[in-house]
């Protein structure tokens, strides 16, 4: 097996051979895998499919009035607890900005009777009602059982929907406590884009990430070390972190990948979810505001930019399959700028200008947007982070798999420096094996 050699100056000479790790994938997951890797000691190499970094982080941009305002494609909001995050923000010498409104509290535009105050009561009470039946309980088993008006109910239901990416009956109730929770709690992005981030943390890996290339295979070796193929050949490597997103990892026809049944059962503990994003640009700067519709189950939002001022584009998201087939969007994307400028005629929306990003179901490196956890036992028999767990010396890593942040940036950070530790210590352990014991 081939390794990186390099003298330690502090061992008089000594050679050290660097353990060679792969990871597959760039997004979050993949870049904060390596970049632990990397100040770890490990000779890392990653493999990205793509052209660019970030995976389903994409930041850019609506020109309005010959102005360029950015806007986030892909993953957006930064919320409350995003610690990992926010750590190697500083870190990449990158701010936060408020975007004024919260990501959690949206008017339902389309059922004017309805109050986002209604909304929060019934998810509470939702909440509660969830905990009295216990173990991991639909969302729709959960609304099945809620009583009052109706429109707040549909409400309520279209407000998980859209959050999740997931029909009602397809996630499990415990998104109420997180993805769709209702406090009206603050939410970021990054100044000048999310996209910096991972832009950043790529060129500090240098040539050590391999874009344009897909892997085929993975195989863990009967004599140690992990085999990894792509289209140029095949390497082998002490370690492998898959980083790649859930459905991708899920389709053996796209890639082949060492599991087992526990792996397995735990996978069907996680769903993923579909989604498309809308950005259309508008004649006058607006206020900031968050207006949902709760009968095509998307919503639209206006927010604050770097400079401190509400930029002119309205930003729109709608989630779940059921969702989008309903709306033809895939088939004909202007009808949904149609249904927007409905939705909200106190905007004044610029014609013909608008980008649809429908790419998250479409483009085979994704297969979707982010996960979300399915009802029945899920993984709640699991232990946290079951996901994560190595099959001898492949590791695993990405949002799908952190128990706490599913679905969510965050989340792909932390598991994707988990995976590191996990790495570090199991290729430490097998250089430096523990003295057998006396049978005396």
């Amino acid at each position: 097996m081939q390794r990186r050699r390099e003298e330690d100056e502090s061992s008089e000479g000594w050679v050290v051979e660097l353990k060679r790790v792969a990871v597959l994938g760039a997004g979050l997951a993949g870049l904060a895998a390596a970049r632990q890797l990397a100040k770890s000691g490990e000779d890392v190499t990653v493999y990205e499919a793509r052209s660019r970094a970030g995976g389903r982080v994409w930041s850019d941009s609506v020109g309005v009035d010959g102005r360029e305002y950015v806007v986030e494609r892909g993953a957006e909001f930064i919320l409350d607890g995003y610690s990992s995050m926010r750590r190697l923000l500083v870190e990449a010498g990158l701010e936060l900005v408020d975007t004024g409104m919260s990501y959690y509290v949206r008017e339902p535009g389309d059922y004017p009777a309805v109050t986002t105050d209604d909304i929060v009561a019934l998810g509470r009470v939702a909440v509660a009602v969830a905990d009295r039946l216990g173990g991991a309980p639909s969302a729709e088993e959960v609304i099945s059982r809620l009583r009052g008006q109706r429109d707040v109910i549909e409400a309520l239901r279209a407000r998980i929907e859209i959050s999740t990416a997931v029909s009602a009956h397809a996630v499990t109730a415990t998104s109420l406590e997180s993805i769709a929770a209702f406090e009206p709690k603050p939410s970021w992005r990054v100044a000048g884009g999310n996209q910096q981030l991972p832009d950043i943390m790529a060129e500090r890996l240098g040539d050590t990430i391999r874009f344009g290339s897909s892997v085929l295979h993975v195989e863990n070796l009967e004599g140690g070390g992990v085999r990894v193929a792509d289209g140029a050949g095949s390497e082998t490597f002490d370690a492998v972190v898959v980083a790649l997103p859930l459905a991708v990892v899920k389709d053996p026809a796209t890639i082949t990948l060492p599991s087992n049944s526990a792996r397995e059962e735990a996978l069907r503990g996680v769903v993923q979810g579909h989604a498309v994003k809308l950005h259309v640009p508008l004649v006058a700067v607006p206020h900031s505001s968050a207006v949902m519709s709760v009968r095509d189950r998307y919503w639209t939002w206006t927010a604050l930019d770097a400079t401190g001022a509400v930029a002119p584009v309205l930003n729109g998201f709608m989630g779940s399959k059921e969702a989008i087939d309903r709306a033809g969007v895939l088939n004909s994307p202007k009808r949904w700028a149609e249904q927007v400028r409905r939705l909200r005629p106190e905007l004044e929306i610029a014609a013909e200008a608008e980008i649809l990003t429908t790419i998250w179901s479409e483009d085979p490196l994704s297969r979707g947007a982010y996960s979300a956890h399915a009802p029945g036992e899920g993984l709640s028999r699991f232990p946290a982070n079951v996901l994560e767990q190595p099959i001898k010396n492949v590791f695993w890593a990405g949002e799908y798999a952190d128990a706490e942040f599913t679905g969510l940036m965050e989340g792909a950070i932390r598991s994707g420096e988990r995976a590191a530790e996990r790495v570090h210590a199991q290729l430490k352990n097998q250089s430096n094996p523990a003295p057998a014991r006396s049978s005396a």
